[in-house]
């Protein structure tokens, strides 16, 4: 486990930035697979990547220095590295929701539509990416004696907050949620019933995995004396069912009214 690749010269390759890249073009293929037949062009998808790409590393970091502003505001500078760690995916999902909503309906687009297309390779992004994130030694669990625990290299997140103690490889146990709520959102995929029923379950199964593994990280951002992402998850997840049901009962209406 080797946060850094290789080196030219001054520059590090990190196996971070190697499994968030491979993230985001497995993201990509899933989506554009899933998107044939539809209005949404490889073309287009491919340009939506990379204004999402950029607003997703705005929306995480963004996310990550206001909810732990005591930790920058020595040295504001600070709030630039992301390469040290410090990256929510929570942040960059906020963001490319808002910004694929203005980017789509400005073409006359369904942003239902484009979000079903999406969610599946989203998850398949962050199972990738979390596997990047065990290598660089942030998101990292809580001290266990279990024979899975992880020591993490010197020079990580995980290693200068527990230096040589064995940790959860939380990274690593969401990387596994996120594939099998990969499975569970492609299977919907082609029997949803309404348009936003796939990114609905997204953000359900997400926040309520998300929710959960909070109780095994030590690396959380807090609000008050609570974790800022299971107040997050539970408000997303009541927020997203809430819709999902809203959503059944207009479409059962919809359908009882055809019939008559």
């Amino acid at each position: 486990m080797h946060p850094i690749l290789f080196t030219i010269g001054n520059f590090e390759v990190r196996v971070w930035g190697i499994f968030v890249a491979l993230g985001v073009l497995a993201g990509l293929w899933l989506a554009v697979r899933l998107a044939q037949g539809s209005e949404f062009t490889a073309e287009m998808l491919q340009e939506y990547v990379i204004y999402g790409v950029l607003a997703g590393f705005l929306g995480a970091r963004a996310w990550e220095v206001v909810f732990s502003w005591g930790n920058y505001a020595a040295d504001p500078l600070q709030a630039l590295m992301f390469w040290q760690g410090g990256l929510s995916i929570q942040g960059a999902v906020v963001a490319n929701v808002l910004l694929a909503w203005w980017y789509f309906g400005r073409k006359k687009l369904s942003f239902r539509r484009f979000a079903d297309i999406a969610a599946p390779g989203l998850i398949l992004g962050q199972a990738i990416g979390r596997i990047g994130s065990f290598f660089n030694g942030d998101a990292y669990g809580k001290p266990t004696d279990a024979w899975y625990g992880v020591i993490y290299q010197p020079g990580t997140p995980a290693f200068h907050a527990w230096g040589a103690t064995p940790l959860v490889p939380a990274e690593l146990m969401e990387a596994g949620l996120d594939f099998v709520i990969l499975a569970v959102l492609l299977r919907l995929f082609r029997r949803k019933q309404f348009d936003g029923q796939v990114a609905l379950a997204y953000f359900v199964l997400y926040s309520l995995a998300r929710f959960g593994l909070e109780f095994l990280r030590t690396d959380s951002l807090m609000i008050g004396g609570f974790k800022a992402a299971q107040l997050t998850a539970l408000l997303t997840t009541m927020v997203a069912a809430g819709f999902w049901l809203w959503q059944m009962r207009q479409t059962r209406q919809a359908a009882a009214t055809r019939r008559l």
